[in-house]
């Protein structure tokens, strides 16, 4: 039997259309999955991501697919991640307030990976297609609990801030990680999120 852990971190509340699309997913078609839900409030969110990870293994969990509380899914995201096989896979969404199709998807290319520059545009996503990127935010993203141990510590996310001012965000962070032990990040084409944006008039 595989269990499957969804977890939001947040610092605050769950948007209601997120939590709607939460309960809306539709199982993987393998037989045997449990599926559980819990949320992390109140911290930031790196520690917010680093206690699901460490509830999902101390709980025995096999997947735990992370969503952010701003992130809307479809009904098909946790089977068609789950099923593409691969370890860490996640669906895609545009950056809020972008004029230009922005996404949150960093391409394998470029001395500095995780700027701009990299950013894929929603206009180069092809339909099907399961692909390698660099780097990406976590706001849909199922990863293997095993993925952890490969990491081999309790802070799996974290900020750094370099001399010059910049800031490497906890996901993109968690993300070169992984690009140093050669574990791959994959993206589905196919599943486009909604990032809610809330405007004050």
């Amino acid at each position: 039997m595989k269990k499957i852990l969804i977890a939001v971190p947040t610092f605050e509340n769950i948007d209601p259309e997120c939590f709607k699309s939460i309960y809306g997913l539709r199982p993987p078609k393998e037989e045997e999955i449990v599926v559980q839900f819990d949320y992390i409030k109140g911290y930031d969110c790196a520690r917010a991501r680093n206690l699901i990870a460490k509830e999902a293994i101390d709980y025995k969990f096999d997947y735990v697919l992370m969503v952010d509380s701003d992130i809307v899914l479809p009904a098909k995201t946790l089977a068609a991640l789950y099923d593409t096989g691969k370890d860490v896979v996640v669906g895609w969404y545009k950056r809020k307030f972008t004029k230009t199709g922005q996404t949150e998807i960093f391409k394998i290319t470029g001395e500095k990976d995780f700027v701009d520059a990299n950013n894929m545009n929603e206009s180069e996503f092809q339909p099907h297609q399961v692909f390698e990127i660099k780097g990406c935010g976590m706001g849909c993203a199922i990863i293997k609990v095993d993925i952890f141990h490969q990491v081999g510590q309790s802070k799996w996310f974290e900020y750094i801030e370099y001399p010059n001012g910049a800031l490497l965000s906890e996901d993109t962070c968690f993300c070169a990680k992984l690009n140093h032990l050669k574990i791959p990040i994959y993206c589905h084409s196919d599943i486009k999120c909604g990032h809610i944006n809330k405007f004050i008039v």
